[in-house]
């Protein structure tokens, strides 16, 4: 099954100025927006339960989702990672092309 991903501009999302200092930081925002097409499979409802923390970096929620994760399958916990790294990945490389 083919899913949505973001592709393009991040100009909506705040870089150095909103973070702690590098630009290469993804905003939290911008994760959780990007892992929202995930909870219309009832295999990732309890991500959506973790999703309503507040976390001030992705390595947090990357912490959170670890420390929970017994809610998910091991198939179900890699494909969450893995779109995280995705997200971190196309949003620091957008940075560097515009840096």
């Amino acid at each position: 099954m083919s899913y949505p991903h973001f592709k393009g501009d991040f100009g909506g999302y705040p870089t150095d100025t909103a973070t702690k200092g590098s630009p290469f930081e993804t905003p939290m925002e911008l994760v959780l927006n990007e892992l929202a097409w995930l909870l219309a499979d009832p295999q990732y409802i309890n991500l959506e339960v973790i999703m309503v923390g507040e976390f001030e970096t992705v390595e947090d929620f990357r912490a959170e989702i670890l420390i929970n994760s017994s809610r998910f399958t091991s198939q179900v916990l890699n494909r969450i990672l893995e779109e995280i790294d995705r997200v971190v990945d196309d949003y620091r490389r957008n940075v560097a092309l515009i840096s």
